[in-house]
Order: structure tokens, then sequence, then C-alpha cells
């Protein structure tokens, strides 16, 4: 047992496909489960990182393991397409165990009930190393100020997303355009910890990565949304790609998630972004690239293969490559 969002994998198999282990598992978008209330109101759809989660739930099952794993890497994730209310998200997992024997490399493609492809990931997942120290791309974040830069108010403005899913509490840096610092305050009433029994040790109660993943990304859509100049009318602003992304340590009921992000570029309504996740002066996360788009929210609702080309990133990655 250890902290999640949501049962991110209704129904998980182990099998094996020459020789190698495989895993299949199912998902049901619904919006009862706990945080999709907030993701979006009125428009249910799946955050992208619950997939991640969905990975380290069915990992846990299928391997019998007696101590939470985590995401370790995330190496690459491609988001094709919106997860909406109803669909049901099959992934397929060809699973390469590693040498250390305690974690389990993924090549996970998901698919929607119809077929159409809604996201491929590469991920580690495994026992995370206490020890393990990550390189920080930035320094760290200034200490809290005794005002944010953006309070609650404008953060609700800017972000569509709401209770329990909204995981930003308070911009402490902003230069538009150019780079963010946040903060997310970890409390033991979060709903990731609804249900868990007495008698776990403090490992069970880190704070779920897909959420602070989470609110990193939060935390760069309201540096897009920041600047007038930058300000997308009626929309919805998606995840739609991150390569090389990094974890180690974690943060508890408590304490705090710190982000530091800068904007690489934007151009033509996608933008590219990187930045550290902190726990007081430790990094816990690097994310080498996030790339976030802009759709319109009646397209997000509409029905995906309408408009297939809208939700393929491969083009806007090789556009970044070339930059």
């Amino acid at each position: 047992m250890f902290a999640s969002p949501l049962r991110a994998a209704d129904h998980t198999e182990l099998r094996t496909d020459a020789g190698m282990p495989r895993l299949r598992a199912v998902k049901r978008v619904s919006a009862r489960d706990p945080y999709m209330g907030g993701h979006f109101p009125g428009l249910t759809v799946l955050p992208a990182v619950f997939l991640l989660e969905g990975l380290r739930q069915a990992t846990a099952e299928a391997f019998g393991l007696g101590r939470p794993p985590e995401v370790l890497e995330v190496r690459s994730a491609r988001l094709l397409a919106p997860m909406l209310g109803g669909d049901e998200i099959t992934f397929d997992v060809p699973v390469d165990p590693q040498p250390d024997g305690t974690s389990w490399l993924l090549d996970a493609r998901c698919t929607r009930q119809d077929g159409v492809p809604v996201a491929t990931l590469k991920v580690l997942v495994g026992i995370p190393d206490p020890a393990r120290e990550l390189l920080a791309p930035m320094d760290p974040p200034a200490p809290s100020g005794a005002a944010p830069v953006l309070d609650h108010v404008r953060i609700r403005e800017l972000l569509p997303v709401r209770h329990p899913m909204l995981l930003v509490d308070r911009v402490d840096a902003l230069e538009p355009g150019r780079h963010i610092a946040t903060t997310k305050a970890v409390s033991g009433s979060e709903l990731c910890y609804q249900g868990l029994p007495e008698g776990l040790t403090s490992a069970s109660y880190a704070y779920p990565r897909a959420l602070a993943l989470e609110s990193f990304g939060q935390s760069a859509a309201l540096l897009w949304l920041s600047s007038e100049k930058m300000a997308v009318p009626d929309g919805v602003l998606m995840l739609a790609a991150i390569r090389k992304a990094r974890f180690a340590g974690g943060v508890q009921p408590g304490g705090a998630i710190r982000h530091t992000i800068r904007l690489e570029q934007l151009s033509s309504g996608t933008a590219f972004l990187s930045g550290a996740i902190w726990s007081g002066e430790r990094c816990v996360g690097v994310v080498d690239s996030l790339i976030a788009v802009h759709r319109p929210r009646a397209e997000v609702g509409a029905a995906p293969e309408a408009h297939p080309e809208k939700h393929s990133v491969k083009d806007v990655e090789a556009g970044h490559e070339a930059v």
C-alpha cells in the first residue's frame, strides 16, 4: 500500500512473451475517481501523468512488490489524444527487467477501446534508492517571500483546474516569458492519503510523483499564461510530450514541493519548457523537456479521430530539435 491519486489500473495481467514478461492493464476513465472532478470542471479528461501512475501500480501488482515502487525515470512520453470520461484505456507493456533486480524498463503503448492510440511511454519503474542524488540544471529557488507574486485568486483565474486537482499554491518568482518559481504544500489530509491503513512506513507516504509532475506542468502553464503577450483565449493547455525526466527522493506530508521552470521556446501554440523539482535544498526531480500545446476546449471534447493530426507531437518535436 502506498499513497496514490486514484486506482490508475483497474485490472492487471502478467504474461510471458518470447521469454520476457509483458504487462496488460486496463483503466476506465471516470469522473467519480478521486481528483477527476477538478480536471476539468465540466469536461472529464484523464491527466496524462496518471498513465505513469497506472504503470507504477501495474508493476507493483504484477510482481507482488512488498516495498512501494516509484517512477524513477520518464525517458520519453508522447500523448497522442485526450482520454475522456467513459474511455477505456488499455496498456500493452513489454517489460525489460534491469540487472539490479529492483527496476523494470516499461515500453508502454496505450490505446482507446476503439483502437485509437492515446500515448506511448518509455518509463523506468523500481524501488527507489534513498541515497540517489540528482544533478540540478539550475540553482534552488530562493526562500519564499512574505507575499506571493501571484496569489490564489490569480492562479484560479489562469488555470482551468479546480480542487482537488489544483496543485499550485503560490507563485514565488516570475519573469513572464522566461522563468517561474512556485510552491505546492503537501498535507496529510490530501486525497492521495485517503484510506491508507495504519502501520505503514514513511516510504508509503511519499507524495506521488505523478502528482508532483502534474504540479510542475501546472506551474509551466502559469508561466505561459502569465503574460498578456502569450495569453491564449478560450482553450485548454495540454501535455504533449516529456523527454528525460528523472526523480530521486521525495516529499512527505508537512513538506513542500517547489518548482523552478524555464520557457525555452514558444511557437505556434506550442511551448517547450525545462526545469527542476525541489524539496527544500534537495533536487528531487529534473525535467529536461516538457512540451505543452494549446487546444480549443471544444476540440478537446470532440472525438479525437475527427482530427488526429491535432494530437500528434511528432512534428512539433522535430521542429524543436531543429532549433
